[in-house]
């Protein structure tokens, strides 16, 4: 069975994956800026655990940065490939119209018609 590649399909997962890095990008990553409101860590004062907590905060801070980094490079990567598919499903198809035109030339255009049989 031969796969066939939905242009429709993949422009829609592809305008999924834009809409994921637009939020992304406009949304999450500034919140975490060293000048927005999660980028600055609160106030811990001095009680006896203070330091854990200033500690697991920032913990905490660099790696949902980290993840975020990663999240955004994945889906830039996924945004390449889709590109690259719908690139390579396009050279496919025209060159299967291209064999096609020239099989129909060398048995006189009668490729696919079915009634060339010689018994």
């Amino acid at each position: 069975m031969a796969r066939v590649l939905d242009p429709q399909a993949l422009e829609d997962y592809r305008t999924i994956v834009r809409e994921q890095i637009d939020f992304l990008e406009t949304e999450l990553i500034p919140m975490l800026r060293p000048d927005a409101d999660l980028g600055k860590m609160p106030a811990f004062g001095f009680l006896p655990n203070s330091e854990t907590a200033r500690s697991n905060y920032e913990g905490f801070h660099t790696t949902t940065w980290d993840n975020l980094q990663v999240l955004r490079e994945a889906l830039y990567g996924m945004i390449k490939t889709l590109n690259d598919s719908a690139e390579l499903s396009d050279e496919a198809e025209s060159e299967n119209v291209t064999d096609m035109g020239e099989y129909a030339d060398l048995d006189g255009g009668t490729t696919g018609s079915g009634d060339n049989y010689v018994v």
